[in-house]
């Protein structure tokens, strides 16, 4: 019930507030129009999640929103079948009360990148390797395995959460397992299975995904850098967990110790299992301490986005730790939650009324109605193509008849999947931000074939002015468009 009202309210929120999707969002589905094993800046997996969505719904900027709040609240579900192996079914409740008022699960929720996409996938493993703990069978080594291999397909981030599993296990002692050997084997040949097509794709691609985070893993910060980046990041991830703090302290602050209801005493409370308890720790712990050993030891420049999946289960050890205190009760703990709920809620409406941002004002679907206009009053054929800046163009075209196809940038490398000729044989739509050249980026084939340009200009609902430079590009003469 938790669960479903989370990723109701905060899908509902942005669909209501934005009048353009999240900049992730736009990006899924410039990428959505091809089903490729991998991206120029990622893995596949958030990608295909968008077009089996696409292929049931249709596109909208509404389902970037539910999907990404769907894995939120799997996430979250599987987090509290976490919770179930340390704490009573009441705790266990609790840490998925918190866990929900973490930011980066309600605010930032809807936000459909990769980060979001992970989350079940971290979440599943932390399960598994909970359970291999306590003498789960060989069917637990097969789902860790899946889990990180699905992981690894959707952000090289799943690497740290790889090392973390593996640092887990031993710490909860699974080493001296009968059978971890065979078990630690099956693990690893499911995470690498499914990256096989993948490497193939990278090889052929040269690998312009690794070109991607080598900006951040080869940033090679000095010394000082390192130290301010360092507690930037630590910071920030404070600053996103701080709903969820709050929250905590609020519960414990209206709560008391308590004995333990007559309900609760009917089944025993979980023992507390040492193992158990530092597999957990370093679940919750690990990825966070990773990224500041990387930014600290080799100058890796952290981004704050990076402890989407490496805050995940913090609330979940938090309220581990306090179970000996009793002073955690359901009533106090849910009043909390739905405050820090709707204090976020709060909090972003404001943000949309007085200090709204471009995704908040930029009239994505107005501006779509007069680019289909001024394409109809020149061009004969359907819009099959846009080029220009990839969140303004990528939001536009959602709106435009067919979703046409959007090449970023008009760099054909972001969008391999758009066959060269389309440009001779159906024309395009080119945008461009004010102030900036119209042909920039395009080869000298279709930059002389621009014409027709023209400023789009509109306002929305609350008066702001939204406008785009916009040309066309005519068809090829002789040449037809399917």
């Amino acid at each position: 019930m938790a669960v479903a009202a989370c990723a109701l309210v905060w899908t509902v929120l942005p669909t209501i507030l934005l009048s353009a999707p999240h900049g992730d969002n736009v990006e899924q589905l410039n990428w959505s129009h091809s089903l490729q094993w991998g991206y120029s800046k990622h893995p596949p997996l958030p990608t295909w999640l968008l077009r089996g969505g696409i292929e049931l719904f249709g596109p909208s900027a509404a389902l970037t929103y539910a999907l990404a709040m769907a894995c939120v609240a799997l996430a979250l579900i599987l987090v509290w079948c976490s919770a179930r192996l340390v704490l009573e079914p009441e705790l266990a409740l609790i840490a998925l009360l918190l866990s929900t008022a973490n930011y980066y699960l309600m605010g930032r929720g809807s936000f459909l990148n990769h980060n979001t996409v992970m989350l079940p996938f971290v979440a599943l493993s932390a399960w598994a390797v909970l359970r291999i703990v306590r003498g789960g069978s060989w069917t637990m080594w097969l789902v860790l395995g899946l889990a990180q291999g699905l992981g690894l397909l959707t952000k090289y981030q799943m690497a740290l959460i790889v090392i973390t599993n593996a640092a887990a296990l031993l710490a909860g002692g699974a080493h001296r397992q009968p059978r971890f050997a065979r078990g630690a084997a099956l693990a690893s040949a499911t995470t690498l299975l499914p990256l096989v097509p993948h490497a193939i794709w990278l090889a052929n691609h040269q690998f312009s995904s690794f070109e991607y985070a080598s900006h951040s893993l080869l940033a090679a910060l000095g010394p000082a850098e390192r130290l301010r980046s360092s507690v930037g990041f630590l910071v920030q991830q404070i600053a996103r967990l701080a709903p969820t703090l709050l929250a905590l302290g609020l519960a414990l602050l209206l709560g008391s110790p308590h004995p333990r209801p007559a309900a609760a005493r009917a089944s025993p409370p979980v023992p507390v299992d040492l193992h158990t308890m530092r597999a957990l720790g370093t679940l919750a712990l690990l990825p966070l301490a990773g990224i500041v050993v990387l930014t600290l030891a080799f100058g890796v420049a952290p981004q704050n986005h990076w402890g989407t999946t490496s805050t995940l289960l913090i609330p979940l050890l938090a309220v581990s730790a306090l179970r000996a205190t009793r002073r955690l009760s359901i009533a106090p703990v849910a009043w909390a939650t739905l405050a820090a709920h709707l204090g976020a809620v709060i909090w972003n409406v404001a943000v949309w009324l007085y200090h709204p941002g471009p995704h908040h004002t930029f009239a994505a679907r107005a501006l779509a109605s007069l680019a289909q206009e001024h394409w109809a009053r020149h061009q004969s054929g359907p819009l099959r193509l846009v080029l220009g800046p990839d969140w303004e163009a990528g939001s536009i075209a959602l709106y435009l008849p067919g979703q046409p196809a959007v090449i970023p940038n008009a760099d054909a490398r972001q969008a391999p999947w758009v066959e060269p000729d389309l440009i001779a044989r159906c024309g395009a739509l080119l945008l461009a931000r004010a102030g900036e050249p119209l042909e920039k980026g395009l080869s000298a084939g279709p930059a002389a074939g621009v014409t027709d340009r023209t400023i789009l200009v509109t306002r929305d609902r609350r008066g702001h002015e939204s406008s785009i430079q916009a040309a066309l590009i005519g068809a090829a003469p002789g040449l037809s468009c399917p």
